[in-house]
């Protein structure tokens, strides 16, 4: 009995992680909270907008070269006209490109509310979080689209387009959103190693 030799136990160093852990949970809650205020605010927008699109005749809105203009009043000279110049058909094309360009964005905004709150409940590495930032990646591929599509349903309206519809920030979400993909299956590949481990016997 005399030559026994005693470890220091793991749940020690577990417990003086605990702090870290916690202020990661409050952190990811606090981000969660924030990026759920965000979708909500960017789907008042959107709906604002839209609703503007179909009804607004004011001077505060119009319709010229890149798109839609707020608070630039028409101006003939420099191509710029009211929006009461567009028929319904049109200006409700407008409304549903208005919709394209921004779905993308709340869609990304709910995923990653979606992942802040699984780190808030202490899920890290599981396979619901490679979910998230794949669907992340695929709105972020989305978006990179959105221009596009939306500049084909005014084009169908008989509006004027965007000829230079696809910029950086279309080809960078691109890129990120490919790399989503494959943090994702990083993610879940080092998942199934840590399963398959713990089940070794």
């Amino acid at each position: 009995m005399d030559n026994v030799t005693l470890f220091p136990s793991r749940p020690i160093a577990a417990t003086q992680d605990q702090p870290r852990r916690v202020a990661i949970r409050r952190r990811s809650d606090l981000l969660a909270t924030a990026l759920t205020v965000a979708f909500a605010l960017a789907a008042a927008f959107t709906l604002t907008l839209a609703m503007a699109a179909l009804l607004y005749d004011g001077p505060l809105l119009s319709f010229g070269p890149g798109g839609l203009w707020i608070g630039r009043a028409p101006d003939p000279a420099g191509g710029r006209v009211a929006l009461s110049a567009f028929a319904p058909s049109q200006r409700l094309a407008g409304a549903v490109a208005i919709c394209l360009l921004t779905a993308p964005i709340m869609f990304i905004l709910h995923e990653a509310r979606g992942l802040f709150r699984l780190y808030a409940d202490g899920i890290v590495f599981a396979f619901e979080n490679a979910r998230r930032i794949k669907f992340m990646g695929v709105g972020l591929i989305l978006y990179s689209a959105a221009p596009f599509v939306a500049n084909r349903v005014i084009m169908l309206a008989g509006v004027t387009s965007d000829p230079i519809w696809f910029h950086l920030d279309e080809v960078m979400s691109l890129i990120f959103g490919a790399l989503a993909f494959v943090i994702a299956d990083v993610m879940e590949f080092g998942r199934e190693i840590e399963q398959e481990r713990d089940g070794f016997v």
